[in-house]
């Protein structure tokens, strides 16, 4: 006697009803003339394989990729910040190398300049400190860049930096203050899953801790999201910002950077002087 099979699968949830059913379904035989006599034939049997839809990526290992957590994929999204009680739209773009996490709208978004290499990632120019500044790092006066962490990190490790910060008007590019910042950055911790207080999870997070001392409780900490970049940070003086829309693609048109008109010029020569002699970068001024 043929036993005949029939896989069907089944979408969702009703996967689950339709094998509760099966459970309660007693088959009947089914009788047929043939020439050798009457034969019996089973009847079908159905068998439910649910499909899951959304299923969780596999976590990372470490030593963990920096890169990517914070090179999104273009994807749109709104982070909200508990200062002014608003919302920005956040996107990562790519331009050659160099990522640029931009936060604003379609008319016009402040951005964060970062490039990775086999081993570091790079942290260049910020237009977002606000009022009408920006700032751009350098481990070296005539050469714009600095290492801002491994690429490659463990839960705990911590990263010793001291990069010249100089800080200049938006309006002309004129300086407003310059200074060394000696700052420690720390792997805080990975999470396979991280659910921010909007109710969105999203998978494969990492918090990064920016230390004034290597022992010192965190001042700033930031939050990166596999495929999204920034998606929340906190301080301890400046509030606290979380992701709290996801955007479907094609809903919002892309962010469109902000256009500093004098910005070239201050890449291309060094803001120290010859025989200048440059102490810390004086509070409360500040860079990532």
């Amino acid at each position: 006697m043929k036993k005949k099979i029939t896989v069907v699968l089944i979408l969702g949830v009703l996967s689950a009803f339709l094998l509760s059913m099966l459970n309660k379904w007693e088959p009947k035989q089914t009788a047929y003339a043939s020439d050798s006599g009457i034969q019996t034939e089973s009847a079908a049997y159905i068998i439910f394989f649910p499909i899951m839809f959304n299923a969780p990526p596999p976590p990372h290992e470490p030593p963990y990729d920096m890169a990517r957590f914070m090179i999104g994929n273009g994807r749109l999204y709104e982070v909200w910040h508990s200062v002014n009680n608003s919302q920005a739209r956040f996107q990562t773009q790519t331009e050659g190398v160099r990522f640029f996490h931009t936060k604003g709208n379609e008319v016009s978004a402040e951005w964060e300049e970062l490039w990775a290499t086999n081993d570091t990632i790079y942290r260049g120019t910020d237009t977002s400190p606000g009022n009408g500044q920006f700032y751009t790092l350098r481990d070296h006066p005539n050469q714009v860049g600095s290492a801002w962490s491994p690429r490659f990190w463990n839960v705990g490790d911590i990263y010793e930096r001291n990069p010249l910060v100089t800080f200049y008007w938006k309006s002309n590019c004129d300086i407003v203050v310059q200074g060394y910042q000696r700052t420690w950055l720390r792997l805080e911790a990975y999470y396979h899953s991280y659910t921010f207080e909007s109710g969105i999870t999203l998978y494969n997070v990492v918090e990064l801790a920016w230390l004034l001392n290597p022992n010192a409780e965190p001042t700033e900490v930031y939050l990166y999201a596999e495929h999204y970049g920034l998606v929340g940070w906190r301080s301890t003086d400046h509030g606290y910002s979380y992701i709290s829309e996801i955007h479907a693609p094609g809903e919002r048109p892309d962010n469109t950077p902000e256009e500093i008109a004098c910005l070239q010029a201050t890449l291309q020569e060094s803001p120290v002087g010859l025989n200048s002699i440059i102490g810390p970068l004086p509070p409360p001024y500040r860079a990532k």
